[in-house]
C-alpha cells in the first residue's frame, strides 16, 4: 500500500542518514549514549563539511520527494522533525558558521572530554581511556579548524580567546583523577595535558591573526531568522510577531509582578522585596543537604498531588560539583542521559562556592545565590529537565528521541515552575514574585532574540536592555547575550514554549476536562517537539 511504502522508505533513509552522521561526527554519537564513540573525535575539514551538505541535500530530496499525505500521526511527526533538522543544519553550512564560529571549535574540543568527564565525575574508570584517546587527538583537531576559519564575527574571536585562557584549568584538574584511573604513566598523561594546553595556547594566537568579519555578522537577517523560526519554534511565526509577544508579555509580566509586590508591602518594589528575602534566607543545613531535601519533598508532592506520572527507571542524583569542575558549573546544573543510554540516571549538580571561602560573611553571600533553591529543583529535576527528558529518552521512535526543540523543553520547565507555585508545592511568600521575575527576564530575552538576528539590534542595545529592564549586572547581561548570538531562537522559546504550553492546557483542561495529570503525560508522550506539530498530527 503506498502510505506503508512511504513510511517504509522513509524509515531506511532515517536509518542511513543517522549512521553516517555519528560515523562523520563521532561525538555527537558519544553524546547521545553510543559509547563505542567515546574515544573519536570528529575532524573539522572542508572534505568532512562537504560531505555533510552533500549528504544533507540528498536526504532532504528524497524525504519530500515522499508525498506528506501518505503519513500520519507519529510518523508524520518523524517526518516533519527529520526535515525540521536537516534544514536547520544546512542553513548553518550555508552561512558557513563551521568557518566563521571560532570558539565552537576550541569549545567542542574542551565539550569533547567535559561531557565524558560530567557523566563519571565520581570515578573516570570507564571512560579514561576514552578520555586520553581524545586528548591525543585535540591538537590536530585545532589545526585542522584553525585551516577551515574564514572572516570570523569579532565577538566570537574574542570568546575564543576567553575560551582558551579557561582550558588550563580543565586540563590540569584532570590530571590526578586520570592518574588514578588509567594505564598510562604519570609522566604520560603530565606531557599529554602540556601537549593539549599547548594546543590551545596556538589555536587562540593564531586565531588573533585572522582578519574578522563585520561586528554585527553573527546577525543571521530576517528572512533566515523566520526561517528558522519555523523550523526550531514550528510555528509560522514572523519577527515582527514575535517582538510583539515579546513586549506584550513583558508588560502584562511587570503589571503582575507590582500587584504581587503590593500584596506583600504597600510601597516596596518586587525588586526590594527579592533582594530582602535572599538577604535573610539562610539554609538549616549544608547546602547539599537542602537541594537534595528539596528536590525529594518537591517530587514527592508531585506525586501526591497526581500532577504527573514518572517515567519507569528513571534515576536521579543530586551530587556536589568535584573540586576540578567548579569553575565550569553555574550555582546549578542538570546533566541528562543520552537518548539511547541504557542507564537513565540524570545528574543534578550542586556548586557550592561557599566552601572555598574563609570568613562567615563570604560563605554566607555565596549560599544566598540559592536562594530559590525549590524552584530551581523543580525546573532541572522534577517535574522538569530530568523527569522530561526521561520520558523523551523512551519514546518507541528512537528516531524522536534525537529532537529536541527548545520550544519544548524549556517552555516545560517554566510551566513547571509556574505549578509548583499555583499547586502550593513552593509556598514561601516570595515564591510567585520570584517565579514572575523570572518569566520576565525571558520576556525580554524574546525581544533582544528578535533584535539581534534582524539587526534591529547592536550586542551593546542587548546588554543595556538586560541592564535596564530585568536589572542584571553588565557582567551578567554580557554572559547572557554572548550566548544568544550563536543560539538564534533558542532564547525566545522560554517563554514562548509555556505561552503555547498553556493556550493548549486551556482547551484541554480547562475548557476539556482533562485532568492535570492526563495533559501532562500526553505533552511528554510526544517527545521533545514544537506543540504545533502535535496540533497538526491529529493525536
Amino acid at each position: 500500500m503506498p502510505a506503508r511504502s512511504s513510511v517504509t522508505v522513509f524509515r531506511a533513509i532515517t536509518d542511513k542518514y543517522i549512521e553516517d552522521l555519528f560515523r562523520r561526527f563521532p561525538t555527537r554519537a558519544s553524546g547521545e549514549g553510543l559509547k563505542e564513540f567515546n574515544a573519536k573525535l570528529d575532524q573539522p575539514n572542508q572534505k568532512t563539511y562537504a560531505a555533510h551538505e552533500k549528504a544533507l541535500r540528498r536526504t532532504i530530496a528524497a524525504v519530500e520527494n515522499l508525498p506528506e499525505h501518505d503519513f500520519s500521526g507519529d510518523d508524520w511527526l518523524d517526518r516533519r522533525a527529520f526535515l525540521s533538522q536537516l534544514r536547520t543544519e544546512l542553513g548553518s553550512i550555508e552561512l558557513e558558521l563551521h568557518r566563521r564560529n571560532p570558539d565552537a571549535w576550541a569549545s567542542g574540543a574542551m565539550d569533547s572530554v567535559y561531557r565524558l568527564v560530567v557523566r563519571n565525575a565520581d570515578d573516570l574508570t570507564p571512560v579514561a581511556d576514552a578520555i586520553i584517546a581524545r586528548l591525543k587527538k585535540i591538537p590536530e583537531y585545532l589545526v585542522d579548524a584553525r585551516s577551515m576559519l574564514k572572516r570570523p564575527v569579532p565577538l566570537w574571536k574574542k570568546l575564543t580567546q576567553q575560551t582558551c585562557d579557561g582550558a588550563p584549568a580543565l586540563f590540569d584538574a584532570l590530571a590526578e583523577p586520570l592518574k588514578k584511573t588509567s594505564a598510562a604513566s604519570a609522566q604520560k598523561i603530565d606531557k599529554l595535558i602540556r601537549d593539549v594546553k599547548a594546543a590551545f595556547a596556538g589555536y587562540a594566537k593564531s586565531v588573533s591573526k585572522l582578519k574578522a568579519g563585520p561586528p554585527g555578522s553573527f546577525a543571521l537577517g530576517r528572512v533566515r531568522f523566520e526561517a528558522l523560526i519555523r523550523e526550531r519554534l514550528g510555528w509560522d511565526l514572523t519577527a515582527n510577531e514575535a517582538e510583539a509577544a515579546g513586549r506584550a508579555l513583558a508588560a502584562r509580566i511587570k503589571e503582575e509582578m507590582a500587584a504581587e509586590a503590593r500584596t506583600l508591602h504597600p510601597t516596596k518594589t518586587a525588586t526590594e522585596l527579592l533582594e530582602e528575602a535572599a538577604a535573610q534566607w539562610t539554609p538549616a543545613g549544608p547546602l547539599i543537604e537542602e537541594y537534595k531535601k528539596q528536590t525529594q519533598r518537591v517530587a514527592a508532592a508531585c506525586r501526591a498531588a497526581d500532577l504527573v506520572s514518572f517515567p519507569p527507571g528513571e534515576r536521579l542524583l543530586v551530587k556536589p560539583v568535584p573540586a576540578f569542575m567548579k569553575h565550569h558549573f553555574p550555582t546549578a546544573a542538570y546533566s541528562a542521559p543520552g537518548a539511547y543510554d541504557d542507564d537513565q540516571t540524570g545528574i543534578f549538580w550542586v556548586n557550592d562556592l561557599s566552601l572555598n571561602k574563609e570568613t562567615e560573611a563570604e560563605k554566607l553571600s555565596e549560599i544566598r545565590q540559592h536562594f530559590g533553591l525549590e524552584l530551581t529543583c523543580a525546573h532541572e529535576a522534577y517535574p522538569g529537565h530530568h523527569l522530561q527528558f526521561c520520558t523523551a529518552n523512551r519514546h518507541p521512535s528512537k528516531l524522536r528521541r534525537l529532537f529536541q526543540h527548545a520550544i519544548f523543553y524549556e517552555g516545560w520547565t517554566l510551566f513547571c515552575e509556574k505549578m509548583m507555585v499555583d499547586f502550593k508545592i513552593v509556598e514561601s511568600p516570595t515564591a510567585r514574585l520570584g517565579q514572575l521575575h523570572d518569566a520576565l527576564w525571558r520576556a525580554n530575552r524574546i525581544i533582544i532574540d528578535v533584535g539581534l538576528h534582524t539587526g534591529k539590534m547592536s550586542y551593546e542595545d542587548a546588554v543595556t536592555h538586560l541592564m535596564r529592564n530585568v536589572g542584571f549586572t553588565r557582567a551578567r547581561a554580557e554572559g547572557d547575550i554572548n550566548w544568544y548570538t550563536s543560539s538564534p531562537t533558542v532564547p525566545m522559546s522560554y517563554l514562548l514554549g509555556r505561552t503555547e504550553m498553556l493556550r493548549v492546557k486551556e482547551k484541554k483542561v480547562d475548557q476539556g476536562g482533562w485532568t492535570i495529570k492526563q495533559f501532562n503525560d500526553w505533552s511528554l508522550s510526544f517527545g521533545t517537539i514544537p506543540w504545533r506539530w502535535m496540533e497538526l498530527s491529529g493525536l
